[in-house]
């Protein structure tokens, strides 16, 4: 029971429960358990049958739990192999896995696993179908390959790379290196109509882009004129075209006189960034504040929890309520990212009239002009 309670308070269904319990105490031959947890999964399910695998294995706990009769036929089944099969989803293409409904998306289990970290990220298969156009380009001076962001319906998706271009000044000068943000559609299970969005001017950069959760907000680092420092956050509409409305800087809030790079929305508007440009653990540190439509909190340092003496750069949600992981340098390898995997217990949306910090609209509202250095900033 208390293993139920730890497993609800990290939000997972009681079916969820019912049915991890049950398996891992069958796993490990405590019959009695498994099926009481069996049966809990077969009333939770009000009338409908269990599966054939459940009920096979339901009707095998209560005979060794002594409650049914003999069940000889089950006697030589590979209990392991019914277990793991309820747990994998079979190979599929990257299209067909897109085109099924979330409540089918169910994770892979790696029953070998050493370390014991199930992570899964569902973004992660649309990029897969990306990397042909992407590439395996990284940002040279964090070198980590660029993120793609993917609208919540799976259909767009936003991202950056790196292009040549003349410099603004100087005629016979070497071609630079600058990001541009494009757009691609999935259109029949395959990204086509990729094409640039005007994120930043032309001789700006704009990368590391990230989407809200109701698909109406790209947020972004960009070194456009108006910066405090090298890169900052800036969040723009994404308008009923594709396009992108004015770019707003998050402020001094945000950012510094150096690097906040690599956003991270979850939700509309709980934003997590990493920067360099504060007195953190070290290297690029990853903080979280809260973006209203035109609002911006105090970013707040995540703790040495998540933040190490090395780079620490983006956090990453899975499918499991309860359960992510922090992307990060801190091995024997500055040029490799591992995955940090760690709990955290959800909170409440505090009220709008409850935030701690009160703060101003935007200086600029939306308009003709592509680019703005409008920011949110403090009354």
């Amino acid at each position: 029971m208390e293993h139920y309670r730890i497993l609800k308070d990290q939000g997972y269904t009681d079916q969820e429960i019912f049915e991890d319990l049950g398996n891992a105490n069958f796993l490990s031959e405590n019959y009695a358990a498994a099926s009481f947890w069996y049966g809990q999964l077969k009333e939770s399910k009000k009338g409908e049958p269990l599966s054939k695998s459940y009920q096979k294995r339901y009707l095998f706990a209560l005979k060794k739990s002594g409650q049914v009769a003999d069940t000889a036929a089950l006697e030589n089944t590979d209990w392991l192999a019914e277990v793991k099969s309820d747990y994998q989803i079979r190979p599929n293409t990257v299209e067909s896995f897109l085109d099924r409904p979330i409540s089918e998306r169910y994770r892979e289990l790696d029953f070998q696993s050493s370390n014991g970290s199930f992570v899964v990220d569902d973004q992660k298969v649309a990029e897969q179908g990306l990397r042909s156009v992407i590439g395996d380009q990284e940002d040279k001076e964090h070198p980590y390959k660029l993120p793609v962001a993917v609208s919540p319906d799976g259909n767009t998706a936003y991202f950056s790379k790196i292009v040549e271009e003349k410099p603004l000044y100087g005629l016979f000068s070497k071609k630079e290196q600058v990001h541009r943000i494009y757009r691609a559609e999935r259109v029949n299970g395959k990204w086509t109509n990729i094409e640039e969005v005007a994120a930043a001017p032309k001789h700006a950069s704009a990368k590391h882009p990230a989407i809200s959760a109701d698909g109406k907000r790209l947020f972004f680092a960009s070194n456009m004129p108006g910066s405090f420092g090298d890169f900052d956050i800036y969040v723009s509409e994404i308008l009923s075209d594709g396009s992108l409305g004015v770019a707003k800087n998050l402020g001094r809030k945000v950012n510094t006189e150096k690097n906040e790079l690599y956003p991270k929305v979850v939700g509309n508007k709980t934003l997590f960034f990493a920067s360099e440009g504060r007195r953190g653990y070290g290297g690029l540190d990853v903080y979280m504040t809260q973006v209203d439509k035109k609002r911006v909190d105090l970013a707040m340092n995540l703790g040495s929890d998540i933040n190490s003496d090395d780079d620490d750069f983006a956090i990453a949600f899975t499918s499991e309520t309860g359960k992510a992981y922090v992307l990060s340098n801190r091995g024997s390898s500055r040029n490799k990212v591992e995955r940090i995997a760690f709990t955290y217990a959800e909170q409440e949306d505090v009220a709008d009239d409850k935030n701690e910090y009160n703060l101003m609209e935007a200086l600029n509202s939306e308009s003709q002009i592509r680019y703005t250095t409008s920011i949110f900033e403090d009354e």
